[in-house]
Formats: C-alpha cells, sequence, structure tokens
C-alpha cells in the first residue's frame, strides 16, 4: 500500500483537505502526518480515505462530511440540517463581546455557533436561540451540551414565539438572492436551501425581522444582523433608516473588504 506522503501527493483533493481527511481515518493529528510522512496505509483506511476524496469532490464542504466545523475557537456538530459556519459570521460574535450584554437572542440559530460563542465567552449572559426548523434546533442543542454551555432553544419563525426583551439582537439569516449564479453547486446540492436564499433580492427575512423589532414595546439596544454587501448595502441602510430614523447605524467589513454585519443602536 501507499505511504502518507504518497496519498497526499496523489490525492486530487486541495493539501489541506487531503490532510484532514487522512488524518480523521488515521485518527492521528497533522502533526502526527507530517512527522510520519512514510507510514504505511492500511487498505481499508485508503479505501475509506478514497470515499471521502469522492464525496469531496462532489462539492460536498469537508465540514458536512465529517460533521465537524470550528468556529470561534470551538468544535461544532454540522448535518444537513443546517448551514455550516462560515469565518465571517465570528463578527457578529466579537461585536456582541465588545458590549457584554446581559441578554441576547440569536435569530435564525441553525447549529447554535453564535449563541454558543457568545455563552461560552459571556457565561453571565442569558442567551437565547430560535429558529423555525426543529431539526436544527436538535443540533444546536447538542452542541450546545458539547460545549458544556446552556442556552435556551425554542422554535419560532423569526420573533413570532418570543415574548422576552433582550438587551442585543443577532440575526444570520438567509441573504443569499435566488437568482444568485455565485453560489457553488456544492453548497446548494448538500446545505439546507432554507438557510440560504432570503427571496428576490435576499434580505427578505431581515426585513421582515426589522420590521417585527420595529413593533417592539422593549426594544433590545442594539442589532447585529449579518447580510450580503453589494447592492444589498444600499437597500437594506434606507429600509432601517424608515423604521428607525434615530437609530444610529455601522456598516462592519469583512476581512474581503465587503460589507457583512450592519450594526445599529436603538
Amino acid at each position: 500500500m501507499a505511504s502518507i506522503s504518497e496519498v497526499l501527493a496523489d490525492s486530487k483533493l486541495a493539501r489541506l483537505d487531503a490532510e484532514i481527511f487522512l488524518a480523521a481515518v488515521l485518527q492521528k493529528s497533522k502533526t502526527e502526518l507530517f512527522a510520519n510522512p512514510d507510514f504505511e496505509i492500511s487498505e481499508k483506511d485508503f479505501m475509506r480515505f478514497s470515499d471521502l476524496k469522492k464525496i469531496r469532490l462532489a462539492g460536498k464542504s469537508v465540514a458536512a462530511i465529517l460533521n465537524q466545523k470550528d468556529f470561534f475557537g470551538l468544535d461544532f456538530f454540522v448535518n444537513e440540517n443546517v448551514l455550516t459556519p462560515r469565518p465571517e459570521t465570528e463578527i457578529l460574535v466579537e461585536e456582541v463581546l465588545k458590549i457584554q450584554p446581559k441578554s441576547l437572542l440569536d435569530v435564525g440559530t441553525g447549529s447554535g455557533c453564535l449563541a454558543i460563542s457568545v455563552k461560552k465567552n459571556l457565561p453571565n449572559c442569558e442567551v437565547w436561540g430560535c429558529d423555525i426548523s426543529s431539526s436544527a434546533l436538535e443540533v444546536a442543542q447538542r452542541n450546545a451540551g458539547q460545549n458544556e454551555v446552556e442556552v435556551n432553544f425554542m422554535e419560532s419563525d423569526l420573533l413570532k414565539n418570543i415574548e422576552k426583551s433582550f438587551d442585543v439582537i443577532v440575526a444570520n439569516l438567509p441573504y443569499i438572492p435566488l437568482s444568485s449564479t455565485e453560489v457553488e453547486i456544492g453548497v446548494k446540492k448538500f446545505e439546507p436551501n432554507l438557510a440560504l436564499f432570503g427571496g428576490a433580492d435576499g434580505l427578505d427575512l431581515i426585513r421582515n425581522l426589522l420590521t417585527q423589532i420595529s413593533t417592539l414595546s422593549q426594544k433590545p439596544k442594539l442589532v447585529l444582523l449579518e447580510f450580503g454587501g453589494g447592492e444589498q448595502t444600499e437597500i437594506l441602510e434606507k429600509f432601517t433608516k424608515e423604521l428607525f430614523p434615530n437609530a444610529v447605524l455601522e456598516l462592519i467589513k469583512d476581512l474581503a473588504g465587503v460589507d457583512r454585519v450592519m450594526s445599529f443602536r436603538l
């Protein structure tokens, strides 16, 4: 059979993907792979690696294949019922940690990565997460247990079933326009469309949430929304200012220089 170095050199995968798969199959760290390049891989492990490679080449993400994704230094279980956490979403957590609220609601919590990351870093903050998908909430609850935090999860279509008030509301809702041609085939095929697409311009759910917030008798002090930048920036700013004329708006860019988070204080 082939050695570690030979398999990695001839995998036809991105080097990092191949290393992650091989480490998972052999139950070794990547450091151990590098330290033992001549280690002979058994036929059984090689076949397992080949199976993972085929799925990856079909477009499924590494995280979705291995049911695991790192986010904000924590380990999260993911499956076909939730969106795989993206690095840019960590901006929302960073912004929350700056103000250290006493209570927070994560709308459209999905895997629970936002709510759980906040709770892990702010143990005295009362954190809730809601989602329209009961299957997603099962994943979120599993992740809370896995990361040893207590987060209150409940099923709700945005704020429909929410009766409490919160200092901060955060949301990473679907914001990809239905007509978008930029979504990878593998993402469309293997991740839930419910968590990806937000109507014609991508902002339907965000507008619905903002409208609901505007009707609350006790509004949050801060709202943080992830969105797609580009043409959405002007549309979202205009809509938000019409609903909340006295709000202080701020746009936060991701590492690629794209408007990624809109923050506004009430």
